[in-house]
């Protein structure tokens, strides 16, 4: 075995230097070959430089990069700062790019506070105050009605809500104030943490990462905008607590008795005013009711005065003189009451019409006067005229000649007739009518003649 050994050792050496002698042999040949014969080779130090290794590219951005991306994201809160990044698995895309999630836990700096209306049992205490207040304010006919008032006595005026005065009003104000105002409350902890999450696509390109197809969920980071920070919150702000709670309701307790306390005087001052308006009320009601009484009872008499005046102007025998006129032409008319008669409403005549200065042609006449005096103290009187003697020659001739002849006209209260002498069939001529003017004159002896 040891010979063996020995053996294949010495074959090993032969070999080597077999294959040493034969690759310098195949060196010398090569240089030869290249006219490099008796050349020198180069020693190991002289050859070329090996090229540059190739930068390592990043396979994903680091924390503080991605970090950095979503900050200017997230540009618009500064109620948090950059907290723990939290990064998912990258996917990479055939572009070299990856596409990958994140989420950003953010820091709250300091307390944060929602303003809220005023706990309801703020206005429970104050609701102590409303019968005080609404009996001062209640209309002053409430009070009257409570004195002994009838609704007759109740003016417009006095079903008006009243007012409250200044010493009132001034201490209900401050306890709405009390009740109503908003309060404060601590609805986020500083220290306390919201996430803002963000999917996107990165590609390393010139040295850098570029971020691209951004997609941001910060609506828990943007809900604390609709907060207030402790540091911003207004001087003195109320803010909720139970202590504070106890100490605003014991507050407005105390209020709502000093509003009662003034309160009380002022309602029972309202009585009592009540009471004294209810007096003066009825005295002037019965003072106008005398009054209506009186103005009632002259107006009656004068009114039967006027009749008695109306009746004595249309008495028997009496006459009127005066003048007719038309146009420029004009002429003279008497007016003789043989015989008059007295209704309730009304005085009813006969008697004549004739130109005065032919009282023997005349035309026979019926009238009535309305006993029921008009508000300037005149009545009216209206006249039918039948046929009689008269001179033809006489513009008056025209209604003495129709068969529908009247006269109407107004008495006064001095026992003045004046009006028109016109025809029923002149209506659409007005212009035709005669204007009639007598006034009463002394009792004279007309020429009588039978009637027809």
């Amino acid at each position: 075995m040891r010979h063996t050994m020995k053996k294949n050792l010495f074959h090993t050496l032969v070999l080597t230097a077999s294959a040493t002698m034969l690759t310098s042999c195949f060196d010398e040949i090569k240089q030869v070959f290249n006219g490099e014969e008796g050349a020198t080779p180069a020693p190991a130090e002289q050859q070329a430089p090996a090229e540059p290794a190739a930068p390592v590219i990043p396979t994903e951005p680091t924390n503080e990069e991605i970090t950095q991306m979503l900050m200017e994201q997230l540009s618009g809160c500064d109620a948090a700062e950059a907290g723990a990044l939290t990064c998912g698995e990258p996917t990479r895309n055939p572009d070299s790019s990856i596409s990958m999630g994140a989420t950003l836990k953010m820091t709250v700096k300091e307390d944060l506070y929602a303003k809220e209306t005023a706990p309801a049992a703020f206005n429970k205490e104050r609701e102590a105050l409303n019968e005080a207040a609404n009996a001062s304010m209640k209309p002053e006919s409430v009070y009257l009605f409570q004195v002994g008032a009838t609704t007759d006595l109740i003016t417009d005026a006095d079903r008006m809500a009243k007012p409250l005065p200044e010493h009132l009003q001034a201490p209900l104000n401050e306890l709405k104030e009390l009740a109503d105002s908003p309060v404060y409350r601590k609805v986020v902890n500083a220290g306390d943490s919201v996430d803002a999450s963000a999917t996107f696509t990165a590609i390393y390109t010139d040295a850098a990462w570029k971020f691209s197809n951004i997609v941001v969920d910060n609506a828990a980071l943007l809900e604390l905008n609709n907060y207030t920070a402790q540091s911003a919150l207004p001087q003195d702000a109320p803010i909720l607590t139970p202590e504070f709670e106890e100490s605003r309701k014991a507050t407005i307790r105390e209020k709502v008795a000093a509003f009662n306390q003034l309160a009380e005087p002022y309602i029972k001052g309202r009585e009592e005013q009540a009471r004294a308006t209810l007096t003066e009320h009825q005295a002037r009601a019965e003072e106008e009711a005398r009054r209506m009484t009186e103005q009632a009872a002259a107006q009656e008499a004068a009114r039967q005065e006027s009749i008695q005046g109306f009746v004595q102007a249309l008495a028997n025998d009496n006459l009127f003189a005066g003048e007719w006129t038309r146009d420029k032409k004009f002429g003279e008319l008497s007016l003789h009451i043989e015989e008059a008669k007295q209704f309730d409403n009304s005085v009813q005549f006969v008697g004549t019409i004739y130109d005065t200065k032919l009282p023997e042609a005349s035309l026979d006449i019926a009238g009535r006067c309305d006993l029921t005096p008009r508000e300037d103290g005149t009545t009216q009187v209206d006249i039918t005229i039948y046929d009689g003697q008269y001179d033809p020659d006489q513009p008056t001739a025209e209604v003495y000649d129709a068969k529908d002849g009247m006269l109407s006209l107004t008495l006064s209260k001095d026992g003045k007739l004046s009006g028109i002498m016109s025809c029923a069939s002149w209506a659409n001529t007005p212009e035709k009518a005669f204007q009639i003017n007598m006034t009463p004159k002394a009792k004279e002896e007309p020429k009588r003649r039978r009637r027809r």
